[in-house]
């Protein structure tokens, strides 16, 4: 059987009008951003050693991912992050990954961390070590590298871990120290 431009313009007009989510396999309203995050990494400290996730047990950790030459994103994360580590008397610390494993030792990005609060370490490592950390919280990245420039782009969220290990939420670039503060103090 031919189907017309007609008939099938007509049958996606019709399927929009009935029901719009029939187009989708899943509602925007039922996505949960947290669903497949796993809290688990294994880097490296300014010192060369070896850490897990599970070594912060006890404290609130707001952990980002970012690198040092970042212009703009990566120090308003990173600022946002020490003022929330300032305004809290809860045992908490913040903790910031490079994901630009080429330019950024741990000793560099711990630096880079700590000028924001000294609650606040940096951790890196190895392209694998890195990029299973990005991977189990979700967050994609590249660096793309030619003669003349070099590039990084990567998600720039704020993610708050309770005391017990669990995620208690995720925040966007744009959400005030306030807000993440408030999150803290409630739990």
């Amino acid at each position: 059987m031919r189907y017309t431009r007609n008939t099938i313009n007509t049958l996606l007009a019709w399927l929009l009008l009935v029901s719009p989510s029939a187009l989708f396999a899943q509602s925007i309203d039922t996505i949960d951003p947290t669903e497949g995050i796993r809290i688990d990494f294994e880097l490296v400290d300014q010192h060369g050693q070896l850490v897990s996730a599970s070594d912060y047990l006890g404290d609130y950790v707001l952990l980002g991912f970012g690198f040092t030459n970042c212009p703009h994103v990566c120090p308003m994360m990173a600022a946002n992050m020490g003022m929330v580590l300032k305004s809290t008397d809860k045992a908490a610390v913040g903790i910031f990954i490079s994901i630009d494993t080429e330019r950024d030792s741990p000793a560099d990005t711990h630096a880079y961390a700590s000028s924001f609060n000294n609650r606040m370490l940096g951790l890196g490592g190895d392209y694998a070590q890195v990029a299973e950390a990005a991977k189990n919280f979700k967050v994609t990245y590249a660096v793309t590298k030619s003669q003349i420039t070099y590039t990084v782009q990567h998600t720039s969220n704020t993610y708050l871990i309770g005391p017990d290990g669990n995620l208690l939420g995720i925040f966007p670039l744009n959400t005030t120290p306030g807000e993440i503060l408030a999150m803290i103090e409630e739990n």
